[in-house]
């Protein structure tokens, strides 16, 4: 419904005796902007006439957002600096701010309303330069702040809409589907019609008229610039004034993405410098915008939320891969997880068991020979007893250093359970084997386990070996295991502290510690 087919809401409006209105200097701006005769020497002259207004337009000429090498020393020089549009703009900005009454008689909250006001006017004027309309910047600026002001001409004339919805009204969508349901407009309409009796220039009037309709691109297909950036400055200052856990970052990266063709890294960007402008802006005008603190971790909130979204709302290729690679990466630790034994950080039985039957396959079909060495830490089961279980936990991952110095970078090392290890050695036959085991014994008996400050422990290990190939060939990668098994208990029986090598007749004592 548009305004108009509302006869009885035009008839509450213009009933209505306080309805906002624009202050005296700045119906005197209003009509310079209608007369074709006037220039910037008059519109200077009427700016000049209100010292406030004067200040503030100074102010803004000389804040960090122009930059300038040269101070701005009189109205004359900002006024050929910001030009005829963008100072009537800001002059009207200022004017309508300071002398619009700031407190709510009725529902309407007033600081909300002038922070997202001012957000909005702040996102508008930034987006402008963003897009490539820079010289227009300043003409953005009094529509993104007037994009809301119906709100105030209905919280005069019907009172009791915003006092029921106190609650939600930092909740722009809410509050716009609030007003449909009970006045078939929303407040951009009613702000358009508040403008055009103000006889505002109507490319101003036009702006507000739709600065709430972002989806309307969809349908029309051919906005301009201009109506993007309003559009877009009403999503953002969403983002910036609506409740923590109510900020839609992606609907807004979206947004940005479809009017302006701005990608997510480039939304993150101009929303900390719109930010850090709101603040600037802000103190010229006198407005409280809330907590700096808070203000400054909106572009960093929005970066961590924005990773956060699903896979389904991706829209480019190459966030949809990047999505892909978090997944994957995810899935790999998941995977790698189930593959490691908790304690010692190698891998595990269940993945020795996977893994010595994948080598095996490999060693047949390359035709070269797969070692294996089982170790097992002589008297472990007295350690526990005598020293307790943590200390036994503690041997385990000492045991594991130890053995991780003797092994190649090609080598897989395993948990068999208890203190048993297993050691795969692909492409290595009994030398190499024979050459790790003694490494490994040696190594065990040149240190000892620190269990305190004055204590020592020798810890020892026997070890067993076998290999399939040079030779000696197996049926199967369990039968391989097996002799590995059967050679280590061989070394546990006699003696302990050494190793044995598994002959398909019998274990063969190779060496001892």
């Amino acid at each position: 419904m548009a305004l108009l087919d509302n006869q009885d809401l035009i008839v509450r409006l213009e009933r209505c005796r306080d309805l906002p209105t624009p202050p005296g200097v700045a119906e005197q701006i209003i009509g310079l902007s209608t007369d074709p005769t006037s220039n910037i020497s008059v519109l200077a002259e009427v700016v000049s006439l209100d010292p406030a207004l004067t200040v503030k337009v100074l102010r803004m000429a000389n804040s960090p957002m122009y930059a300038r090498h040269a101070k701005v020393e009189s109205l004359e020089q900002a006024v050929m600096m910001f030009g005829w549009n963008g100072t009537l703009n800001l002059a009207l900005s200022f004017s309508l701010v300071s002398k619009i009454d700031p407190v709510s008689k009725n529902g309407l909250d007033y600081n909300f309303f002038w922070k997202r006001s001012i957000s909005a006017a702040v996102a508008a004027k930034h987006l402008a330069k963003v897009v490539g309309i820079d010289s227009k910047k300043e003409d953005l600026f009094l529509p993104g702040l007037l994009q809301d002001v119906g709100m105030l001409a209905l919280d005069k004339a019907v009172p009791e809409l915003y006092s029921e919805i106190s609650d939600d009204q930092h909740q722009h969508k809410v509050v716009q589907q609030i007003e449909h349901e009970k006045l078939g407009v929303d407040h951009a309409s009613v702000g358009a019609w508040l403008l055009e009796r103000w006889n505002l220039p109507q490319r101003i009037i036009d702006l507000v008229a739709i600065s709430h309709h972002e989806e309307r691109y969809k349908k029309v297909g051919n906005t301009t610039p201009a109506e993007n950036c309003i559009e877009t400055s009403n999503v953002i200052a969403d983002c910036i004034c609506s409740d923590e856990g109510k900020k839609d970052y992606h609907y807004a990266a979206q947004v940005c993405e479809n009017l302006l063709g701005m990608d997510e890294n480039a939304f993150l960007e101009n929303l900390g410098a719109i930010v850090d402008e709101i603040q600037e802006t802000a103190a010229i005008f006198e407005l409280d915008v809330g907590d700096p603190r808070l203000l400054n971790c909106i572009a960093e909130q929005a970066k961590e939320l924005l990773l956060l979204r699903s896979m389904e709302t991706l829209k480019t290729a190459e966030e949809l891969h990047q999505e892909a690679e978090y997944l994957e990466s995810k899935a790999k630790k998941l995977e790698d997880s189930a593959k490691m034994d908790a304690l010692t950080k190698i891998y595990n039985r269940g993945y020795l068991e996977i893994s010595i039957e994948r080598e095996f396959e490999l060693s047949n079909k390359g035709d070269y020979p797969l070692a294996v060495v089982m170790v097992d830490l002589d008297h472990f089961k007295n350690i526990n007893d005598t020293y307790g279980h943590d200390c036994g936990d503690e041997v385990l991952k000492y045991s594991v250093g130890l053995l991780k110095t003797c092994i190649r970078d090609t080598d897989l090392i395993f948990r068999y359970g208890g203190e048993e290890f297993v050691i795969l050695l692909p492409h290595s036959g009994l030398e190499g084997a024979l050459s790790l085991s003694e490494r490994i014994i040696k190594s065990f008996n040149e240190n000892k386990f620190d269990h305190t400050q004055n204590q020592s422990l020798a810890i020892t290990a026997s070890a067993g070996v076998a290999v399939h190939g040079e030779g000696n060939l197996y049926e199967s990668c369990s039968g391989l295991l097996k002799a590995a098994d059967e050679s280590m208990y061989d070394a546990k029986q006699n003696g302990r502290n050494q190793y044995k090598v598994y002959q398909q007749q019998s274990p063969m004592q190779v060496a001892a510690g």
